[in-house]
């Protein structure tokens, strides 16, 4: 598989919980490097609000973690989710893909955000995923008004 091929064969596992695809396609050293206390880390209970500013290690997430994310977390966070996608590019082992993802969140409020993911793959397997989004839009939309809390429980 080309590495485009590998990330979209992520994201149509991802979008199935296929989880033993999930694992098959990450490398066991990968890592995923989200905006530090965005909503979602919130949302669930691992990050803080107070983790916001520049990566200081609080925002990255190991194989084990990202596989329980996009296969428990994910999907109770996110209902009804549909992405979007724009653009998919490739150079070499580095694929970019810019999406929208829209869903119902547990509160009942309504989500959608851009997303811009940078991953690096080696082998068929992601070794890397870069997490760039609107955090702020992400925040509100979330949380609103209201002070930052868990929504769900992480599994």
């Amino acid at each position: 598989m080309s590495p485009k091929e590998t990330v979209m064969a992520m994201y149509r596992a991802y979008g199935t919980n296929d989880e033993r695809t999930i694992e098959r396609l990450l490398h066991e050293s990968v890592t995923w490097v989200a905006p530090a206390g965005n909503a979602t880390q919130v949302a669930l209970g691992i990050g803080k609000p107070e983790d916001a500013g520049s990566p200081a290690g609080t925002n990255t997430l190991n194989r084990e973690q990202i596989v329980r994310f996009m296969v428990r977390n994910f999907p109770r966070l996110f209902a009804d989710r549909t992405n979007v996608f724009r653009c998919i590019a490739a150079e070499g082992p580095v694929v970019f893909v810019e999406h929208r993802l829209s869903a119902r969140l547990p509160n009942g409020r309504h989500y959608s955000n851009d997303y811009c993911f940078v991953y690096e793959v080696k082998d068929g397997q992601v070794v890397a995923i870069r997490e760039y989004m609107d955090t702020r839009g992400g925040w509100v939309q979330v949380f609103g008004d209201r002070e930052a809390s868990r929504l769900i429980e992480y599994l």
